[in-house]
């Protein structure tokens, strides 16, 4: 068995904490959403939902090699930081000290979500166009019936100079073998 490059761990990575995100905030989401008593807790349940879908857009995006993954992936980021912080909060198992150690680790992740991604991608080189280009007129268009009529006019040349030198045969062209 063969090494596994580095770029190819750093892609499963970023595919498996975007996977578990998208699934974790669908499935947390759509379940909150049912239970949800008040307000804040619709809210939170539907921010869960939001980066639950956005993990997955950005999935695809980031797979699809588009130029637009980086702001879906920082959005996705946005909100699962903003989400991780008021979720235990709202739901009321953790202080507000402790949802912001919460929103701490879920930015740590964030930041190694968009690493794993900025280091990986390649980028799409953009075409140039140079301004000597655009300041020239443009070529004419040669059609195919003129391209003929120029090639066979060049060939009736070629034939006129070969009768002027009165090549008869191939004994008289030079480097060919006589037989």
């Amino acid at each position: 068995m063969g090494r596994i490059p580095w770029a190819d761990l750093k892609l499963a990575l970023l595919t498996s904490i975007l996977v578990l995100a998208a699934y974790v905030g669908v499935v947390q989401g759509f379940n909150d959403a049912h239970s949800a008593r008040d307000v804040a807790e619709r809210v939170t349940a539907f921010a869960e939902l939001g980066y639950g879908i956005l993990g997955g857009l950005a999935l695809n995006a980031i797979l699809r090699r588009k130029r637009f993954a980086r702001p879906i992936l920082e959005f996705w980021g946005a909100i699962f930081v903003a989400t991780m912080i008021l979720s235990p909060v709202v739901a009321g198992h953790a202080t507000p000290l402790k949802g912001a150690g919460i929103g701490a680790a879920a930015a740590g992740l964030v930041a190694l979500t968009i690493w794993l991604w900025g280091s990986n991608h390649i980028a799409v080189p953009q075409r140039a166009t140079p301004t000597s280009v655009v300041d020239q007129p443009p070529a004419p268009v040669i059609e195919r019936v003129d391209r003929w009529d120029r090639e066979l006019a060049e060939l009736r040349v070629k034939m006129k100079e070969m009768d002027a030198r009165h090549i008869s045969g191939p004994q008289q062209i030079p480097g060919a073998n006589p037989a």
